[in-house]
């Protein structure tokens, strides 16, 4: 999926982080590399998690899709400490 440049070309002060979370309101959908990129992890891990129905996702057409927000609320409701 091609990601939609951020209106404020001059992003070179802020870090990675700051600007995937910028990307993050404006990509309505993920594919799996942005999901492993986003929760710093690799493309087989979420693959292992979505084959065990642990992640949130969509199939279509045999490829999987995330809803960026689903995944933020699944990290909310992980296990507390």
């Amino acid at each position: 999926m091609e990601k939609v440049p951020f209106p404020d070309n001059n992003l070179s002060h802020q870090n990675s982080r700051d600007r995937q979370s910028q990307l993050f309101y404006i990509n309505q959908i993920w594919r799996i590399n942005e999901v492993a990129e986003f929760l710093r992890v690799s493309v087989g891990h979420v693959y292992n998690l979505a084959s065990r129905r642990e992640i949130p996702f969509r199939k279509k057409g045999g490829k999987l899709f995330f809803f960026p927000s689903e995944i933020l609320k699944w990290i909310d409701e992980g296990e507390k400490e």
